[in-house]
């Protein structure tokens, strides 16, 4: 499997996570590509990753800019978003990684067990030249969304 066929399920498992959790709808999706180009600064942004396992294997992450990620905190939290502490934005954000991860990775195969890493803060994006990159960017009514996708070449790993 390939990480264009994992970056197909992104935009469904995102809109329910967000439409459930997040009381947030998508408006638009871009198009998938394998480069950096309209992805916000690192360094303006909080992003995270994790590392899924099972019969696909690879790493999963998500970039949001500051204000989309203390609106989608608040949302979550129920709270104004100006009473959210910082704390409280990292740690939503993460939970968000987790969720998008999980809720995608389970329409790969009907039964499939995958095994996720805890979330954590990245420094950088992965490269643009990996072989097997996708990033999915989606337009919310709370703000942008990045997410992208690594899928291991090694290909199937099974947890036993």
């Amino acid at each position: 499997m390939k990480a264009s066929d994992v970056a197909v399920l992104i935009p469904a498992a995102c809109k329910e996570v967000l439409n459930a959790m997040y009381f947030t709808d998508v408006l638009a999706e871009t198009p998938q590509e394998d480069t950096h180009e309209g992805v916000p600064s690192i360094v303006q942004s909080y992003a995270f990753a994790l590392k899924f396992s099972g019969d696909v294997s690879g790493r999963f992450g998500l970039c949001l800019e500051h204000g989309t990620a203390r609106r989608l905190a608040a949302n979550f939290l129920g709270e104004d978003e100006t009473d959210i502490a910082e704390g409280d934005v990292i740690e939503v954000v993460g939970e968000l990684t987790n969720m998008f991860c999980g809720s995608a990775v389970s329409q790969i195969e009907s039964g499939t067990k995958f095994v996720l890493s805890h979330p954590q803060p990245v420094q950088q994006l992965p490269a643009a030249s990996s072989e097997d990159l996708i990033f999915v960017g989606m337009e919310t009514d709370s703000g942008p969304i990045t997410t992208w996708v690594v899928v291991d070449k090694a290909g199937a790993h099974r947890e036993n």
